[in-house]
């Protein structure tokens, strides 16, 4: 199979590519992380499925399975979201998307939906799962550049805009810790702020 991806953040796009590849239904992986360079590809390359994020920069998902829709493409799309609204779910598969899954979906979870949707079926997978999650990715990272699990989660906090107070509370730590942690994180990312550590992050793909 001829397979495209999209999706803005560079980490999960080549950790999906790398689990994807090791699999002998995958051809070949083309990569894009815009929804305007996905519709030209869809228009004029022959991909045998698409796995498309929701939130992409110049067009996003919804933007993009709607423009899909008018010229009839023929592409099975799935979405691969870390959205949990049912909102996204219900407007996405009405738009066209033949599967809707979460980004927590392990590797196999993923080439099982690949199959299933190839051969034309539509699949919605929940997103409670005990299994391998691609999310592993940004952990890893995160270790490998020395940013406890503690810290991610406070980096998290800060990408859904809580305050400090806000987050000492929901992790039960104190404020003068809360503050230690966000020295620390903007340290690691070379940042100096917290919208620029929410940009650097959403970036990685640490989000």
């Amino acid at each position: 199979m001829k397979i495209l991806l999209v999706d803005d953040h560079q980490l999960f796009l080549d950790g999906l590519t790398s689990l994807l590849t090791g699999s002998d239904l995958v051809k070949s992986i083309k990569t894009v992380n815009n929804g305007r360079d996905a519709l030209r590809l869809l228009k004029t390359s022959e991909f045998d499925v698409a796995l498309i994020d929701l939130r992409l920069p110049i067009m996003d998902g919804f933007s993009l399975l709607d423009s899909l829709a008018k010229i009839h493409s023929p592409v099975p799309i799935i979405i691969v979201s870390a959205s949990r609204d049912p909102d996204d779910i219900r407007r996405a598969l009405e738009l066209g998307a033949m599967s809707f899954i979460p980004k927590s979906s392990s590797g196999a979870k993923i080439l099982e939906t690949i199959e299933a949707v190839n051969r034309g079926e539509v699949v919605y997978h929940p997103f409670e799962s005990s299994e391998p999650s691609l999310q592993a990715f940004s952990e890893d990272w995160a270790n490998q550049h020395n940013m406890t699990k503690r810290q991610l989660e406070v980096l998290r906090l800060i990408i859904q805009g809580l305050s400090n107070q806000a987050i000492a509370e929901q992790l039960n730590l104190s404020l003068a810790t809360v503050k230690t942690h966000i020295s620390s994180i903007f340290q690691i990312l070379n940042t100096r702020s917290r919208s620029e550590s929410i940009k650097k992050a959403q970036q990685l793909g640490l989000d």
